[in-house]
């Protein structure tokens, strides 16, 4: 039998990193596969901020001895710094391990090159770049995060085939199909936070949470809510879902006896700068939900908050669920604010994918910039 390659043991590797979608942030999903004479004989994974790294979790499996000689295979390569571990090249360095085959480069700059040399200087053989797309793929929302200091975001938006999102009335439920839905939800279960405008909460009184697939340790995502107003009823059903986050981003501007209503209904109300035209800034708000370690972020409503941040290029990947159903003239437009006069200006998406869910059409892709 053909002894399999760095390609075929990185493949496990990555297969093993995403299983913690969802649970690191705010660190990135990284695996790790040791092998010697062609068969794997330990693998990890990262499975939780705070836990053990995938590579340090490898070497814990094994006995002194069993690592000698031995090649590890790492997603990402080994941190060199402090943080709620120590960091991993030492380990990686002091356990025998004669080879480290790396798929991609840390994005931090506090890491990124940093124990590559580590591990060189120390005698190992060092491979880089092998898998090295599907391992910076893993890590896109992390990517941004670490070096922007900007949470990475994704838009959903279901829509009908005439592009709207409700009804002349403000009816949206339900537009997508039951499949579509579950899709949603396991999406939400993979993000850190939900952000909606007020008039979504309002019309729609959505709950925002995990229910179709089973939650990362009941863990549900903080729901932000874009209100510069809050003049929200306080009997949405938001409110209802225990132990999640809710946060109402607003202006300095906003009624004083509204903010503390809120903050009586157990929500946090965060006052931020206001833009040109009277509402909430949305990069003061990226900026402050990335110092909450908000890493991934993803906007699902409505038409006033997608044309915000797709005019203001805030948007890194769209999630577009189309249904073959028509509404009409009168019916919601998804991007209702924004008038483009010439397709030289139009947005474009681009690694674009698509794929049915039974008779929805999903179209997933980058925004370009």
């Amino acid at each position: 039998m053909a002894r399999r390659s760095h390609a075929q043991f990185m493949a496990r590797a990555v297969e093993l990193a995403a299983k913690a979608k969802g649970h690191t942030s705010p660190n990135p999903m990284v695996g790790a596969v040791i092998a010697r004479q062609g068969h794997i004989i330990s693998e990890s994974y990262h499975k939780q901020a705070g836990q053990d790294h995938a590579e340090v979790a490898a070497l814990k499996k094994l006995k002194k001895g069993e690592v000698k000689g031995a090649t590890l295979y790492v997603t990402m390569e080994p941190c060199c710094h402090y943080g709620k571990t120590p960091p991993c090249a030492p380990k990686v360095i002091e356990s025998g391990i004669k080879r480290v085959v790396i798929g991609s480069r840390d994005p931090n700059p506090q890491v990124n090159g940093k124990g590559v040399r580590w591990l060189k200087e120390a005698g190992l053989e060092v491979i880089e770049g092998v898998l090295q797309e599907r391992c910076e793929e893993l890590n896109r929302p992390f990517e941004k995060y670490i070096v922007t200091k900007t949470p990475y975001v994704t838009l959903k938006v279901a829509m009908t085939l005439d592009g709207k999102i409700a009804t002349a009335a403000g009816e949206s439920r339900w537009i997508s199909n039951t499949l579509s839905r579950k899709y949603v939800h396991q999406m939400r279960d993979e993000v850190d936070a939900i952000v909606i405008g007020a008039n979504t909460l309002k019309t729609d009184d959505p709950l925002l949470n995990i229910r179709l697939v089973s939650p990362n340790n009941g863990r549900q995502p903080m729901v932000v809510v874009v209100d510069q107003k809050l003049d929200v009823p306080l009997s949405r059903r938001l409110f209802s879902v225990k132990g999640r986050r809710v946060v109402f981003a607003t202006t300095w501007m906003s009624p004083e006896e509204n903010r503390r209503a809120l903050i009586n209904m157990g929500a946090e109300v965060w006052p931020l700068d206001a833009d040109l035209a009277g509402r909430v800034d949305l990069k003061s708000l990226l900026r402050l939900l990335a110092e909450k370690q908000i890493v991934h972020l993803l906007v699902e409503g409505g038409g006033g908050l997608f044309s915000s941040f797709i005019s203001q290029k805030l948007v890194d990947r769209v999630v577009c669920f189309v249904a073959p159903k028509l509404l009409g003239g009168q019916a919601l437009d998804w991007l209702p604010e924004l008038n483009i006069r010439s397709m030289e200006e139009a947005f474009e998406l681009e690694t674009l994918s698509v794929k049915t869910l039974g008779d929805d059409i999903l179209f997933e892709g980058e925004l370009k910039k």
